[in-house]
């Protein structure tokens, strides 16, 4: 067992995760939705999905190890060429 401290691991809660997943939510919930309400507000569902995808789209990459989750740990580098 080792006494040293405990390394905090990334689990991806940053905004722009967060938006991408709600975005997709958006997206597996619009056929139900279209399908249940009819045809009265099938225009802005698809629109609310679509804003939700731009918003995901264009939020920055915030957070702890962004833009390139893995690319900082030392043991993820790639092996010298051999000539």
């Amino acid at each position: 067992m080792t006494d040293g401290k405990k390394k905090h691991y990334h689990q991806g809660h940053d905004i722009k995760s967060l938006l991408i997943n709600l975005a997709t939510l958006f997206l597996f919930v619009l056929p139900f939705a279209l399908y249940f309400d009819g045809e009265s507000n099938g225009i802005n569902y698809i629109c609310v999905v679509a804003g939700s995808f731009v918003l995901a789209f264009l939020a920055p990459p915030v957070g702890m190890l962004r833009p390139h989750v893995y690319s900082d740990f030392q043991w993820n580098k790639p092996f010298p060429r051999r000539d």
